[in-house]
């Protein structure tokens, strides 16, 4: 039988959450482990954290870890991706060199395998409003690719709205995969890209037209466009603006593309990252996240 003609075996997706979710919480009202506890009660089996909620970032004491391992056992969770920042202006003035940039990276690797993440959602420093990276940024990912692969983290780029999978910065990270034949550097899909539909009962305002406009003007992906970076996606974040009483998401196509996936084999970490109203309120923010864990139950089987 041909390669071709092989049955591809269906993908597993891990459910998670990012802990970016209650970021306007965390720290004011809700400590780690609250966020920690919330998770795991949405049947999530892991989750991503961000670089900002790491105590004393980058150097987290040696007490602050344990307590981290300890509710990562206690609640049964496993660590998916680091979100971190290739930050070329730091400072006012000429840009970071390359090498403090790998130095920066290399440090952020090191924490990552400190705390058992072998993703990391690498955000290349931008220049617009479509995410297009400033110039040069593959001379120090090149770089830093062999460090990547000795402390066995993946960088991810984020492929963000108003970002569509169809457009030529996709073809540019495609053709850095290709060309280096890495297998750490690849994509962090966000569910964003795929919203066609306006947020329901948005206040009027910057953020509502900005909303309507991207739809307006077809910045949004298709379900199927997902295919040509599939293979190097190894966690997406599974944005979510507005899960109603019936368990569905109103904004974006959940099942269409999340059957493309699965029926293509893909089996990384699919992250829940709410980015709707009232982020503020636990109580709609937690119910908002178990609606659509829900869903993702109903969609994946699990």
């Amino acid at each position: 039988m041909s390669e071709a003609m092989k049955e591809v075996k269906k993908g597993a997706p891990k459910r998670g959450v990012s802990v970016y979710s209650y970021s306007q919480l965390l720290g004011y009202c809700m400590t780690l482990e609250d966020c920690f506890k919330d998770i795991y009660d949405t049947g999530a089996t892991c989750f991503e954290l961000l670089t900002s909620h790491v105590e004393n970032y980058p150097n987290p004491s040696p007490a602050w870890v344990d307590k981290y391992w300890r509710l990562c056992e206690k609640y049964k969770l496993q660590p998916a991706e680091m979100g971190h920042w290739a930050e070329t202006h730091l400072h006012r003035g000429p840009r970071l060199t390359d090498d403090e940039m790998l130095e920066q990276l290399i440090r952020d690797f090191k924490l990552a395998n400190l705390l058992g993440f072998t993703t990391l959602r690498t955000k290349i420093t931008c220049i617009n409003e479509f995410c297009d990276p400033e110039p040069g940024w593959e001379k120090y990912i090149e770089r830093a690719l062999p460090y990547a692969e000795k402390y066995n983290v993946r960088m991810c780029t984020e492929v963000h709205r108003p970002t569509t999978l169809t457009m030529r910065v996709i073809d540019e990270y495609l053709e850095f995969i290709e060309r280096t034949g890495t297998k750490y550097f690849g994509f962090n899909i966000d569910f964003g890209t795929f919203q066609n539909k306006p947020i329901p009962n948005l206040p009027d305002g910057k953020f509502a037209e900005r909303d309507r406009r991207y739809i307006e003007e077809g910045y949004y992906s298709k379900p199927e466009d997902i295919l040509r970076v599939l293979p190097y996606t190894y966690a997406c974040h599974a944005k979510f603006n507005y899960m109603d009483e019936n368990f569905e998401e109103q904004t974006i196509p959940y099942k269409e593309v999340l059957d493309i996936m699965i029926n293509n084999g893909w089996s990384g970490f699919l992250l829940s990252e709410y980015e709707g109203p009232k982020r503020d309120d636990f109580s709609y923010l937690s119910d908002q996240l178990r609606r659509q864990h829900i869903m993702l139950n109903r969609i994946l089987g699990y």
